[in-house]
C-alpha cells in the first residue's frame, strides 16, 4: 500500500491586500473607508488601493517603465499586491468586471478572498474553496473580518495525517487529478467540498 502525508504551513504574520471599485467611489466611499478603518484595528500588514501604498509594491524600474501608462501601472501593482498577500479583501458593493477579475486572480493564486457588499451576500451564488463573502454594515464589519481571518488561519494551519491507498486507487486518483489539471491533494479537497455542498443541499 502507498502512504501519503499531507503538509500545510502557516506563518503567524499576515499580509492583507484591500481594494474596491474606483467607479463606485461617489456612492460607496464612506463604506470603503469603514472597511479600511476596521481592517486597521487588526494586527496585520495592510496594503491596497484604498490604503494608498500599493504601487510601492512594484520595483522602481517597473514603476518607471509604466509611468506613462497609468492603467497598466495600476493593474500590475494590484497583481503584485495579490501575489504578496496572505489574504485579499475586496469591497464589491459597486460590482464591476475588474473586481471580478481581481477576485479570480486571488483564487487562482490560492489566496483566501473576502468580498464585502452592503447590498448582498455573494457567497450564495459563487462557490470556490478560496472565496468568502458577506453582506455587512457598521455593526457587523469587525465580526465578519474577525471570522474571515480565523478561517484564513485555519486554512493554513498545519495538518498532517497518513492516508493508506491501494496501488489501483493511487492510479485512479492520479489519472482523475491529471484530467482536472490539478494535483492529487487538490482533487481530494475538491471531492470533499463537493460532498459537503451536496450534504448542505440535502439538509435544506
Amino acid at each position: 500500500m502507498s502512504t501519503y502525508i499531507i503538509h500545510i504551513y502557516i506563518s503567524n504574520f499576515m499580509i492583507v491586500f484591500y481594494t474596491a471599485s474606483f467607479f463606485g467611489k461617489d456612492k460607496y466611499q464612506r463604506y470603503y473607508d469603514l472597511v479600511a478603518r476596521a481592517l486597521k484595528d487588526f494586527n496585520i500588514t495592510l496594503i491596497g488601493t484604498e490604503i494608498g501604498n500599493y504601487q510601492n509594491l512594484l520595483s522602481e524600474r517597473a514603476r518607471t517603465r509604466l509611468s506613462n501608462d497609468p492603467k497598466s501601472l495600476h493593474y500590475e501593482a494590484v497583481r503584485e499586491g495579490i501575489r504578496q498577500a496572505d489574504a485579499v479583501v475586496i469591497e464589491v458593493s459597486n460590482e464591476d468586471f475588474q473586481l471580478g477579475h481581481e477576485m479570480t486572480l486571488a483564487a487562482t493564486e490560492k489566496k483566501p478572498v473576502l468580498c464585502l457588499s452592503v447590498n448582498e451576500d455573494l457567497s450564495k451564488r459563487i462557490f470556490n474553496d478560496y472565496f468568502f463573502a458577506a453582506k455587512y454594515d457598521e455593526k457587523k464589519i469587525k465580526g465578519i473580518l474577525q471570522d474571515f481571518f480565523a478561517k484564513v488561519r485555519t486554512m493554513n494551519l498545519t495538518r498532517r495525517f497518513n492516508m493508506f491507498l491501494y496501488p489501483r486507487q493511487v492510479d485512479y486518483l492520479k489519472n482523475a487529478a491529471e484530467k482536472e489539471g490539478i494535483n492529487m491533494s487538490e482533487y481530494l479537497r475538491k471531492l470533499i467540498n463537493i460532498d459537503k455542498r451536496l450534504s448542505n443541499l440535502d439538509n435544506q
